[in-house]
């Protein structure tokens, strides 16, 4: 059985690395972002990393280890490079707070053959927020008489 959770944080990371790029590419090219995941665990204990308050409910969530990787295709070659660079550019100035905030905890570039082409080492922590309660106990009411 899949594990649900995994699927999500591989779209939330997906979402984010999309979320951080520009809008589109210049005339006459496509982009292409591509996830390669490693590694994929749960965090916390089995998953579980605390309540949320409002709902009330579990948090759970899972971390994910491996590599961004974004092609460019059309256009000339000088342009293409260019926009690759200024993808890099663009990516590698955020503060480390918009990093965290989006759940990345490392971008490091990594080397590839391809001009063409930009990849990244990531380590991305994803949380499910609840949307509805689960009636988490909170108290424990143990004044229980023995019968007989």
């Amino acid at each position: 059985m899949p594990d649900v959770l995994a699927q999500d944080a591989l779209a939330a990371l997906e979402s984010a690395i999309a979320g951080l790029l520009p809008a589109s590419p210049p005339a006459g090219m496509t982009r292409s972002l591509r996830i390669e995941p490693r590694r994929l665990r749960p965090l916390g204990l089995g998953g579980y990393v605390g309540n949320h308050s409002e709902p009330d409910a579990a948090l759970f969530g899972r971390r994910v280890l491996g590599k961004v990787a974004i092609s460019v295709t059309g256009g000339n070659e000088t342009a293409a490079r260019a926009h690759v660079d200024g993808l890099a550019a663009a990516l590698l100035c955020l503060s480390r707070n918009e990093l965290a905030t989006r759940g990345l905890h490392r971008l490091e570039r990594v080397g590839v053959d391809d001009p063409r082409t930009l990849a990244f080492d990531i380590d991305f922590e994803f949380i499910r927020i609840p949307t509805t309660g689960e009636d988490v106990i909170t108290d424990l009411v143990l004044g229980i008489e023995p019968d007989g």
